[in-house]
């Protein structure tokens, strides 16, 4: 393999190897999948519950690249907004996305397929730059959550209720991240599989 190949691969391309549609759409669906389950672990919190999805979202990202980590988010909101229970609580409908929640939601795929791309350039190959990656990922997600979540109750409300409690579970998720990747990536080269 060409140095120019194994510096573009993603995680999921060092320790899935193989090519072709059939590969690619399971790794994506298995993305979908993921954040549904990561909605249903939740603690409830008003107007916005604390879940795993954000973990999940950014995992997709960093470990499938751009392209089938964006679209993973968007198969996944997709088929809540058609009905599938795959939101927080086995919620689903397209009324999700004129709720409180909305904001983040819509962040999904692009935050993963950003920090997908991130990852392409080997961003997850370090500490710094996962955790950067992590960093600007919560950051989007919270923001414009944020922002959304603003016109139902006010920006002190949109901070107090939608950024302020969530700041410290995002830490630590970064953090977990951040210790992991690069180490999955340290043990895939000291095995030669890249």
């Amino acid at each position: 393999m060409s140095s120019a190949a194994i510096r573009s691969t993603t995680l999921a391309d060092a320790l899935i190897p193989g090519t072709g549609v059939a590969r690619d759409l399971l790794l994506t669906v298995g993305g979908t999948a993921l954040t549904a389950a990561a909605a249903q672990v939740t603690i409830p919190w008003h107007p916005v519950p604390f879940t795993l999805q954000t973990l999940s979202v950014m995992l997709c990202g960093l470990s499938l690249g751009w392209r089938r980590g964006g679209l993973s988010q968007l198969l996944y909101l997709a088929a809540g907004a058609a009905g599938v229970p795959v939101f927080a609580s086995f919620s689903a409908g397209f009324h999700v996305f004129g709720g409180a929640t909305a904001g983040y939601l819509i962040t999904y795929p692009f935050v993963a397929a950003l920090l997908g791309w991130l990852a392409e350039k080997n961003w997850t190959k370090s500490i710094l730059g996962t955790a950067a990656a992590m960093v600007i990922g919560d950051g989007i997600i919270l923001l414009c959550g944020a922002s959304w979540l603003s016109m139902f109750i006010g920006w002190k409300g949109a901070i107090q209720h939608g950024i302020a409690p969530f700041v410290v579970a995002e830490i630590v998720k970064a953090a977990v991240v951040t210790g992991l990747l690069p180490s999955v990536w340290k043990v895939t080269r000291d095995s030669g599989a890249i």
